[in-house]
C-alpha cells in the first residue's frame, strides 16, 4: 500500500520538475529574443539619428556604439549585443 503511493509521488515530482525546467528554458528564450529585438530598435534609432563612426549614443541606461560596420549595443541588464549594419555602406 505504501509503495504505490511513494511511486506515484516520485513520478509526480519528476513530471513537475521537468515541467519547471521546460518553462524556465522558454522564459530564457523569450528574454533572449526580447533583448535582441530591443538591440535592433536601439540600432535603428541610432541610424535614424545619423550616428558617426566611433561615436557612442546614450539612452536611458543603455548605449549604442558604432564601430565601422558593426553596432555594439549595451542593454540595461548589462548584456552586450553586436549587430551588423543593415545597409552595409562603406565609410
Amino acid at each position: 500500500m505504501l509503495f504505490p503511493a511513494i511511486t506515484f509521488l516520485m513520478i509526480f515530482a519528476s513530471a513537475s520538475y521537468l515541467q519547471i525546467l521546460w518553462y524556465q528554458q522558454r522564459m530564457s528564450s523569450y528574454q533572449s529574443q526580447l533583448d535582441h529585438n530591443q538591440a535592433v530598435i536601439l540600432r535603428n534609432i541610432a541610424i535614424a539619428n545619423s550616428i558617426k563612426k566611433n561615436q557612442i549614443m546614450k539612452f536611458a541606461q543603455q548605449k549604442v556604439e558604432f564601430q565601422g560596420t558593426k553596432y555594439r549595443i549595451t542593454l540595461e541588464n548589462g548584456r552586450q549585443i553586436t549587430l551588423n549594419s543593415p545597409l552595409n555602406l562603406s565609410e
